[in-house]
């Protein structure tokens, strides 16, 4: 008897050993970390969507004298561009391109002239730029300024007595504004931003009775959502050595 609870307990001690030599071996394993998430930065591509208001005083010149109006209308579309934030730097220098819908219309009135009453009109069908940002970071925000390329789509409507003249297209200019934008998460940005675009001049004939000329120019103040994919990638998991 004396032998079997020898052996009985050899046997408990082997198998808490066992254990004990298990929980040492599982202890001494290293742990799986997440790598701390990279920095913040601004660079990497990004599309998204904006929607505000176009406005302006614009004026029809010719040779019976002159009309202004005051249009204003609703401009909304889409835009992509790309960030390079400067490593160990606040400065962000990048590249936009835009393309917008326009209900910006122009109604001059009327004016009485010799070969009878005039009234013209205008409107802008849609407009667009290519232009270059340059922005200062502060963490999640982003002010900038911003200038390039425009073009855009308009039209002129001249009467003259009993006489009807047109004239439009695609014309070209530039844009200048400025704005600010912020990182509500890593890819999600918002934006509030102000653009002053110059189309030129157009002229439209009348016959023998001279040429109205129309400025194409307006301001528009805007709003818009960016979804920006992250030039740093997500973190992975890593080993630690210790």
């Amino acid at each position: 008897m004396v032998r079997s609870g020898l052996l009985a307990f050899s046997a408990v001690l082997a198998l808490v050993a066992g254990a004990r030599a298990a929980d040492l071996a599982s202890a001494s394993a290293a742990p799986l970390y997440a790598a701390p998430p990279p920095a913040f930065s601004w660079t990497g591509f990004y599309v998204g969507a904006t929607a505000g208001g176009a406005f302006g005083g614009q004026t029809l010149n010719g040779p019976y004298g002159s009309l202004s109006a005051n249009p204003a209308g609703f401009a909304g579309g889409g835009e992509a561009g790309f960030n390079y934030q400067f490593p160990a730097s606040n400065v962000v220098l990048g590249g936009e391109t835009d393309f917008q819908g326009s209900t910006l219309r122009a109604n001059y009135g009327s004016l009485a002239t010799p070969a009878g009453v005039l009234t013209g009109s205008s409107q802008l069908d849609w407009w667009g730029s290519a232009r270059a940002r340059l922005g200062l970071s502060f963490g999640n925000v982003l002010p900038f300024v911003t200038g390039g390329f425009a073009y855009g789509d308009t039209h002129n409507q001249i009467a003259l007595g009993p006489d009807n003249f047109s004239s439009g297209g695609v014309r070209t200019g530039w844009t200048a504004g400025a704005g600010v934008e912020y990182a509500l998460t890593r890819n999600l940005t918002a934006k509030a931003e102000y653009l002053y675009t110059d189309l030129g001049t157009a002229s439209t004939p009348l016959g023998g009775d001279g040429t109205e000329h129309t400025r194409a120019a307006f301001h528009a103040v805007r709003a818009g959502l960016n979804w920006k994919f992250d030039w740093n990638g997500t973190p992975v998991p890593i080993n630690s050595k210790y």
